[in-house]
C-alpha cells in the first residue's frame, strides 16, 4: 500500500491500528471518572477524546520506534515479547511520575492510583499479545497476503525468491518462480496439481498460469528485457494481476535501490531523486534549529563522557577526521574519541572490526549506543551535515569505494547525516560488500528525499540506540 509516496506493508498499518484502538479505549476506561462521579476508577485520569487520541499517537511512535511491527518482530515472538515489555516501560514509568507527583501533590493516596496504573498495563499487554497472535495467523489467510509469481531465470529472481521465502515477510507468499527462457519458448514447467487446473485443450500461456496460480503479482526479475513475454504481461494486466518490474519489488519491500541493475536511463526517467533548492533550504532551517535545542538538551550528558573518556585514556575528548560532504566537498568531522590515541600510528586508514582492540572500554559503549557521534551537532550547525543523511567516509575509502560502487557519488549530492536510512536497516559495514549493501540503501534516501522518511529515519534510530545495534 503506497502512503505520501512511501509503501507501507498492509499488516503494518492493520498491526498498529489494532494496538491504537486498543490503547484508546484504555485510556478512555481509565478517564470513566471524568464522567462518571460513581465509577470505581475515581478518576485515575482526566482526559477528554483529543487528549486521549493524541497520547494514542504518542503510544504508537513508541511503538514504532522500538521495532514493534518491524519484519524481525514478527518472526521472532521472544524479540517481538522484547520490544513490548520496553514499549510498556517506556509508557509506564513518565505515567507513574506523571501520577505520583500530581495525586500526591493534590493530598491523595498516590499509591493507589499506581496499583491501578500498574494493573491496567499489565492487562493491556496480555490483550496485545493475544490480539498478537490472533493477527498473525490471521495475516496469512488469502484476504491479506499477496500471491506472487517471479519470472526470471536469473540472480535477481533467486534474489527475489529467497526474500519471499524468508521468515518475516507474512504479507507476501511466493507461489512459484517461471523461468523467462520457458515462457520465449511457449512451454511451462507445470507441478502436477496445477495440470489439473488447466483444461488439455487450453494453451498453457503465462497468464493461464498466473490465474490457476491464483496470482495476485507476477514479478518480473530479469537482467536482460529483450525478448520479455510483454504480450502475455499485458493480457497478466489486464485480467487484474499486478505486473511490476524487479526494481520495484526491491525498493517497495526492502526499502533499497538495487543499483547493480540500475543505468543512468533508469535514473534519469525514475520518480524521484528531486533535489531543488526550497526543500533543502527548509531542511537546513530544520536542522539549525533542532541542533541548537538537541544541543542544550545533551549538555549535561557531553560533560560526563568527556569526563569519562579523559580518566580512562591519555589524549584529546574529542578528534576530527576528514570526511566528504555534499558535492564531494571534504570537511572535518566531530566526534567523541571511542579509540586509543595511536589508533593509526601507521598512517594507514581502516575499518573497525568486530572486537576491534583498538576501541576503549568507554568508547566501545558510546559507539554502541552511538554517543560518539552526538559531538557532530557542531558540524549540523556548521552546515557541513544534516541530522539525516548517508553517513559521510573517509577520503581515502571513498576514492577506493568509487572503483568497485557505480554512481557512488550519488550519496554526495545530499548533506551526510548523523544518522541515516542506512543506519537503521543494516549494521555497521566494515567491508566493500557492506558498504554495496549500505549504499543500496543511502540511493533509496537519495531517491524518495523527503521529511516523512526522515521522520521515519528519527523514530527508528530510537530502536538503534535502545538495543545497541550495529555500533562498534
Amino acid at each position: 500500500m503506497k502512503l505520501f509516496g512511501h509503501y507501507v506493508a498492509p499488516l503494518f498499518l492493520l498491526l498498529a491500528a489494532v494496538d491504537g484502538a486498543l490503547f484508546l479505549a484504555v485510556l478512555r476506561l481509565l478517564s470513566l471518572g471524568y464522567h462518571c462521579h460513581a465509577c470505581y476508577f475515581g478518576s485515575l485520569v482526566n482526559l477528554r477524546l483529543y487528549q486521549a487520541i493524541l497520547l494514542t499517537g504518542v503510544f504508537l511512535l513508541i511503538t514504532i520506534s522500538v521495532g514493534l511491527y518491524n519484519a524481525d518482530a514478527l518472526k521472532s515472538f521472544r524479540t517481538f515479547l522484547g520490544r513490548l515489555v520496553t514499549a510498556s516501560q517506556l509508557i509506564f514509568i513518565p505515567t507513574v511520575l506523571v501520577v505520583a507527583v500530581t495525586k500526591a501533590a493534590a493530598g491523595m493516596p498516590f499509591g493507589w492510583y499506581i496499583g491501578i496504573l500498574s494493573l491496567a498495563i499489565l492487562l493491556f499487554m496480555a490483550v496485545q499479545l493475544v490480539c498478537r497472535a490472533v493477527l498473525i495467523q490471521f495475516s496469512r489467510t488469502r484476504l491479506l497476503t499477496k500471491r506472487i509469481v517471479v519470472l526470471g531465470d536469473g540472480k535477481m529472481a533467486a534474489a527475489v525468491t529467497e526474500f519471499l521465502t524468508r521468515a518475516g515477510h507474512t504479507h507476501l507468499k511466493h507461489v512459484q518462480t517461471i523461468s523467462n527462457s520457458i515462457v520465449q519458448e511457449n512451454y511451462l514447467r507445470t507441478s502436477s496439481n496445477l495440470v489439473l487446473k488447466i483444461r488439455q485443450e487450453e494453451p498453457v500461456t503465462l497468464s493461464v498460469v498466473a490465474q490457476a496460480l491464483k496470482a495476485d503479482e507476477i514479478v518480473v526479475a530479469v537482467e536482460e528485457k529483450r525478448g520479455l513475454p510483454v504480450h502475455e504481461l499485458l493480457e497478466c494486466k489486464l485480467k487484474g494481476i499486478e505486473v511490476i518490474d524487479g526494481l520495484t519489488f526491491w525498493e517497495r519491500e526492502a526499502g533499497l535501490v538495487d543499483f547493480s541493475n540500475v543505468g543512468a536511463g533508469w535514473l534519469t526517467f525514475s520518480t524521484g531523486f528531486v533535489l531543488d533548492q526550497p526543500r533543502r533550504v527548509l531542511k537546513r532551517i530544520l536542522d539549525f534549529v533542532v541542533g541548537v535545542g538537541f544541543l542544550v538538551a545533551v549538555l549535561p550528558l557531553v560533560l560526563v563522557v568527556a569526563a569519562a573518556i579523559k580518566l580512562e585514556s591519555p589524549g584529546p575528548v574529542f578528534y576530527r577526521q576528514d570526511r566528504v560532504g555534499l558535492n564531494g566537498k571534504v570537511f572535518r568531522v566531530w566526534k567523541f574519541r571511542s579509540m586509543r590515541s595511536d589508533a593509526e600510528k601507521d598512517g594507514v586508514p581502516r575499518w573497525a572490526g568486530a572486537n576491534d582492540d583498538r576501541v576503549t572500554r568507554i568508547g566501545r559503549f558510546i559507539r554502541k549506543v552511538r554517543i560518539d557521534e552526538i559531538p557532530q551537532i557542531i558540524n549540523v550547525l556548521a552546515g557541513d551535515m544534516s541530522f539525516i543523511g548517508p553517513r559521510p567516509e573517509r577520503p581515502f575509502f571513498v576514492d577506493d569505494l568509487r572503483k568497485h560502487i557505480p554512481y557512488y557519488d550519488l550519496r554526495h549530492r545530499v548533506r551526510p547525516g548523523i544518522t541515516g536510512w542506512a543506519q537503521v536497516n543494516y549494521h555497521y559495514g566494515a567491508s566493500i560488500e557492506d558498504a554495496k549493501r549500505k549504499f543500496a540503501y543511502d540511493l533509496y534516501y537519495v531517491k524518495k528525499n523527503d521529511l516523512l522518511l526522515d521522520c521515519a529515519i528519527l523514530v527508528q534510530t530510537v530502536r538503534v540506540i535502545l538495543y545497541a545495534q550495529g555500533g562498534r
